[in-house]
Formats: C-alpha cells, structure tokens, sequence
C-alpha cells in the first residue's frame, strides 16, 4: 500500500502545478462567464490535454490518477482550467477512447486533444433527472442513418462544444449513446439557462437530426451499457476532484487571509476557533482526497468500484462545500463580495452535488453495494 505518487505521477503533477502559477494564475477568476481558450491551447502545447487518452489518438497514454493529479494542482490556482483539462480525459472523449470504433476515435480524440474540439455529455431530460432511466429521447436506425428526436438539458460548455455524447433509447427499447456534431441536420441548441455559479446550461433539441450510422458509440442493452456505466463512474471522479480542488483553493485563500489579517493586536489565524476551522477543513479535504485516489487507482487496471467512486463523490462534494462555507466565514465580509474569489468558488462549489448523479443518489449506491457486498 503506497499513499504517494509514482516519480512519473509526480512529475505530471509538478508540471501542471508550475504551468498554474506561471500561465494561469493572472487571470484565475476572470473565466466565470467565458470560456478561457487561451489557457486551453496552452494545456495542449504542455500537453496535459488528453492525458489518459490513447497515444495513437494524440493523447498521454496516462491514468485516471494522472488526470486528477494535474486537475488538483491547476484547480489551486484556476478551477475554471482545471475544468477543461480534466474534461479533455474524463466524459466523451474517455467513452470513445474506451468504447469507440477506430472511425470514432480518429475522428474526434485527435482534435480533444489539440484543443480544437470540446465534448459534452447529454443525459438529462425534463422528466430525467436521477432516473435517467425514463429519458424519452430516441434514436431511430434506418440503413446507415441514425435519426434522433427530443430534448436534453442543464448541458454545460454546449456554446463551444463542437460535438455531444447524446444517450438515447433505441429501437428494441435500450438505452445507448450515439455522438451528434454541432453542424448535424435537425440540431439546434435550445433555451441558455444561467445556473447559481454564472455558468450557461442549454437545452439541446434533435428535431429528426440525423447522423450516420458509425457515429452509435454503445446501442445499449447487455454488458456494452454496463460498460457505458462504468465510464459514467470515471466521470464521477472528475466531478469529485473539482469539489476537492475548489475546497483546497478556497483553504489556500482563507490561510493566508487568516495570517495576515489581523484583530485585537494579532493575526486571526492564532484564535484557537479559527485554527480549528482549519483543522477540519483539511482532515475532510485529505479524507476525500484519499477516496478519489483510491478509486482511480483501484481502476487503473480493471473496471471502477461503483462503491468507492460513489464514495468518493459524497464525501468530496460535501468536504468541498463544507472548506469553501468555512473560508468564506474566515474572510469574513470580505469573502462575502463578489469581488472575492471565495464567493466564486461557494457559487459554483454547490452544484457538483446534483451534477454526476447526486449526493443522495450515490448514498442510495453505497447502500445497494453494502447489502451485497459489505464493507471488506
């Protein structure tokens, strides 16, 4: 049992750490309503776009663990970048890079990788939320032509997205994933709804869009949905690191405001109270941090735990948002305007709960795999 990263894992980590401070840390916090392609095309000529995707496809070859490694230490200094790094690894392209035909692959990984395409996913529906089970959106198949009707939403990134992993119940009744590009006949994004954190979601519409036949990633049913599950629980580690990314920005932040900042003739950070706040801000962000970890390594060499992804999500959403609440407590009114970067960070700390299968959802999970399995 080794808690600590490979020379070859902490290379990548230092590396993306130095590009932080150097490339992105100017402007950290200056992304909320836009998307940062400048700091994207710098990713991609360090080369930490496509990280765990194949080499053949332009991609690092890497882990999961190396992803989320360079996810962490850009997150510290520009969540919005580490966002876009770990999405060019995690969702879309990880499902074609895994599940893919040669054709997908070359068509799409490449370009995820260059920087000049972004991938969204597309579950959600209006009557589909956490029972993504009774999504209505179909996809038709006829020779080599695949027609699709209905709606999804809370899309993110889908206003630069140059392509979407779309789930769909098929013919026979399955639910597969078929990927739809931005210029595809009968597409159109929808509604633009601006969430708690200043960030748009869309509405995507498939009015009879059609795309060919090659572009079906899984049609669903047997062990090929399962193994679409499966990477939707990669997924859930890219969500759990950017709750645990934001906490450990937001606990930098409030450290050095705390030594700094003084009252009655000495640094706030010196109240026992305070410190404290500290003291449990980290023991929850490590403890997350080890359960990400754990289930990313756990997965390397085979399929992810349901049970520790999903726990892993839980207590990374919960440990972010409880760092983030704290920080901002330390900051006081400061940390109360929304010139402060804290206040940024609790906006959009928030909604990684209800993104990637809620928090409740997940308990729901945890329990299933006890009832089963107990706890080794």
């Amino acid at each position: 049992m080794d808690f600590q990263p490979t020379a070859e894992e902490r290379l990548i980590q230092r590396a993306a750490e130095q590009l932080a401070e150097n490339e992105f840390a100017a402007d950290a916090f200056t992304w909320e309503d836009e998307f940062p392609r400048e700091n994207v095309q710098t990713l991609a000529e360090q080369g930490l776009l496509g990280i765990a995707l194949p080499t053949e496809y332009g991609g690092g070859g890497g882990s999961v663990v190396e992803v989320l490694l360079a996810q962490e230490a850009v997150g510290r200094i520009c969540p919005d970048t580490a966002h876009v790094l770990s999405r060019s690894s995690m969702g879309a392209p990880r499902a074609i890079g895994a599940l893919g035909s040669d054709s997908l692959k070359e068509r799409f990984l490449p370009r995820v990788c260059t920087g000049d395409l972004v991938m969204s996913v597309a579950i959600s529906e209006a009557e589909a939320g956490s029972d993504a089970g009774a999504m209505t959106t179909s996809a038709s198949v006829d020779g080599d032509t695949v027609t699709i009707n209905g709606r999804k939403l809370w899309v993110t990134k889908a206003d630069v997205a140059g392509a979407f992993l779309v789930y769909a119940r098929f013919d026979d009744g399955n639910v597969g994933a078929v990927v739809v590009e931005k210029d595809a006949p009968g597409f159109s994004l929808g509604t633009a709804s601006e969430n708690m954190a200043g960030h748009d979601q869309y509405e995507l519409v498939f009015d009879d869009c059609e795309v060919p036949e090659e572009n079906v990633l899984v049609y669903g049913g047997g062990e090929s949905f399962k193994q679409l599950l499966i990477e939707f629980n990669v997924e859930r580690c890219h969500n759990a690191m950017m709750c645990v990314a934001c906490g450990l920005n937001a606990f930098d932040k409030a450290r050095e405001h705390a030594a700094t900042r003084e009252q009655f003739g000495q640094p706030i950070g010196e109240f026992q109270g305070i410190g404290w706040k500290f003291a449990e801000m980290a023991t929850r962000l490590e403890s997350a941090r080890l359960l990400i970890y754990r289930a990313a390594s756990n997965a390397v060499d085979g399929s992810p735990s349901r049970l520790e992804t999903s726990m892993a999500k839980v207590a990374a959403n919960e440990a972010g948002e409880f760092a983030v609440d704290e920080a901002l407590q330390i900051h006081g009114a400061m940390g109360y305007s929304k010139e402060s970067p804290i206040e940024y960070l609790y906006r959009w700390v928030r909604g990684w709960s209800i993104a990637g299968g809620t928090v409740e959802i997940q308990r729901d999970t945890i329990a299933e795999q006890l009832r089963k399995h107990g706890l080794d």
